[in-house]
């Protein structure tokens, strides 16, 4: 990694097997519960408040979709500044919704490098796996998933 000339880039190469990465929080309101479910899953304890409450939820819940979406924005906003230098995902693997998102709820991303290995195919990019969840604010895990990631090497590493 290049970071004497400020080059936040973070290739194949930077990444450590068991490294955590601290990634963006995203605070959900009802308000964004309800639209996000009204389009794609307007089940009543998504979309109405006073039938949330006598669910068995007991309040207004966000539908999965919605949650791995925000698990989507917030997986790439890494606090500690780095840009990976992803170039696809490869696909998604033991996808857990574990507890419940209120409305109200902040979620935090935390990413770990499970595994990585070099392309067989194509020698200039590798691909990570990522095991990562959403807390909840009193440090539930919320959602877990672990995301297979095309990774592209650093073109300065590579001896062609």
């Amino acid at each position: 990694m290049n970071t004497a000339s400020g080059d936040n880039r973070f290739w194949f190469e930077d990444h450590v097997v068991g490294e955590l990465f601290e990634c963006a929080s995203h605070e959900v309101s009802a308000e964004e519960i309800t639209s996000f479910a009204t389009q794609w899953d307007p089940q009543p304890w998504h979309i109405d408040e006073a039938a949330a409450k006598a669910s068995v939820f007991g309040g207004l819940t966000a539908c999965s979709a919605h949650i791995f979406s925000i698990y989507c924005i917030t997986s790439q906003q890494w606090q500690n500044g780095k840009q990976m230098q992803a170039l696809a995902s490869l696909g998604f693997d033991e996808l857990r919704m574990l507890e419940p998102v209120f409305a109200g709820d902040t979620l935090t991303c935390m990413s770990t490098v499970d595994s990585a290995r070099v392309s067989s195919s194509k020698p200039d990019r590798g691909i990570i796996v990522y095991a990562s969840e959403l807390l909840n604010q009193r440090g539930e895990v919320a959602f877990a998933v672990k995301c297979a990631t095309l990774m592209a090497c650093d073109p300065a590493g590579r001896v062609d």
